[in-house]
């Protein structure tokens, strides 16, 4: 009788790989889109008369972070993988997601103010 194990540890790096490709993949063809939120919005801050200067460069900034850590997470991501480091992967790989729920945490303390 064949032993299951060796399957298992197989299988595993597969759809680690199937996955962080799927990610990629995703942040790929997002990022145009995120670019040009981020352009878009820094834009609208401008035009907003009762913006001071501080949280116009905050807004600045914060935009600018979440299309900037895409192509920062596919690097680290991908690195990781290739140096076996599994659980760094899987944390860089959800990277852009953490950026985009501070952004939105970091502007909604701003509207708050």
């Amino acid at each position: 009788m064949s032993n299951p194990q060796p399957k298992a540890s197989t299988l595993q790096p597969k759809m680690l790989k199937w996955g962080l490709g799927i990610c990629t993949t995703i942040y790929v063809l997002a990022f145009p889109f995120l670019l040009g939120t981020a352009f878009v919005c820094s834009m609208l801050a401008f035009e907003r008369l009762t913006e001071t200067p501080l949280t116009i460069g905050v807004i600045v900034v914060v935009m600018s972070c979440v299309p900037l850590s895409v192509p920062a997470s596919i690097y680290l991501l991908w690195s990781r993988y290739f140096r076996h480091q599994v659980n760094k992967a899987l944390i860089f790989a959800g990277l852009p997601v953490y950026v985009f729920v501070a952004m939105l945490l970091i502007c909604g303390l701003l509207d708050a103010l």
